[in-house]
């Protein structure tokens, strides 16, 4: 299973919300695209589910390249953001709906997403009844029910507690082993821990992708932590991207992202994986105190 990205663009009116995309992903692996919002990531998925279409460039899934005039792609799972449901009924019956307007899914495949994604106490409970994680759960049950070798799912952990976001994170890991799996987000957990690559996105651009580890090492020396007193925080936060401050005492702990040691007394700390989006796009693109 492949998906190659070619150059990809697209223009409302006369604004762009996608630029020059170029990427390929492969079977096996789960990708975690990371940015803050309205970064491109749903019009990214948008544009691989075949639910828009480019300005310039294309899509190929195993080299069939997507056009308007063909079907939504039998290969692919969709879980767009707030997925919406009959809440009148029930789990098991909402599936049973959608399985009629897709090809060969029986009884025993709605069962059986329904069991992947642990609902199956829950499949005769009204909808209406379900907590916000069971909801979304059941969103990823019907995206699973016709077996897609391709899973996209848009801000999955939207809203959910700590609990949900962790069975949530676990129920994708299972999911990626034999299928092209596409997580979008802005909350960096749900992605450092299960994530194979991560693609960074800013203004409709890709603009770093790799492992945590090779994104983490970039940045490594370009992290910093000080403590100043109060009356200069104003003056470091205009000047440096600071990530973090915590109050101590008198003085103030920061945490600060820079190619310069932004005081006598910084020292670096470890990077980590926001620590690199920031230094992506607001240090180096934003060249806020860069070296160039």
């Amino acid at each position: 299973m492949e998906i190659k990205i070619d150059n990809y663009s697209k223009k409302f009116r006369s604004d762009y919300v996608l630029r020059n995309i170029t990427y390929t992903f492969t079977g096996g692996r789960i990708y975690g695209l990371y940015g803050k919002n309205g970064s491109g990531k749903t019009m990214l998925m948008r544009a691989i589910s075949g639910l828009i279409f480019p300005s310039e460039g294309c899509v190929k899934i195993n080299g069939e390249e997507l056009r308007k005039e063909r079907d939504f792609p039998e290969s692919l799972g969709l879980l767009l953001e707030n997925p919406y449901f009959l809440t009148q009924y029930t789990g098991y019956q909402n599936l049973k709906l959608l399985a009629s307007i897709k090809n060969k899914i029986g009884d025993e495949d709605i069962v059986h997403a329904l069991e992947r994604v642990g609902l199956e106490a829950a499949d005769k409970r009204k909808v209406r009844k379900y907590s916000l994680g069971m909801k979304q759960r059941l969103g990823i049950a019907q995206a699973l029910l016709n077996d897609p070798r391709i899973l996209i799912l848009d801000e999955p952990t939207a809203g959910l507690d700590p609990k949900e976001r962790v069975r949530f994170r676990n129920i994708i890991s299972s999911l990626g082993k034999n299928r092209i799996v596409l997580l979008s987000t802005h909350i960096v957990s749900d992605i450092e821990y299960i994530a194979d690559c991560i693609l960074m996105m800013k203004n409709g651009e890709l603009i770093r992708q790799g492992t945590e580890n090779e994104m983490n090492a970039d940045v490594q020396g370009y992290v910093w932590k000080c403590v100043v007193p109060e009356c200069e925080v104003q003056r470091l936060n205009e000047k440096y991207v600071v990530s973090n401050l915590r109050n101590s005492g008198e003085n103030v702990e920061l945490r600060i992202v820079s190619d310069i040691q932004p005081t006598k007394n910084a020292e670096t700390t470890e990077a980590t994986l926001e620590d690199a989006y920031l230094y992506y796009t607001q240090v180096l693109r934003g060249k806020k105190n860069a070296v160039v």
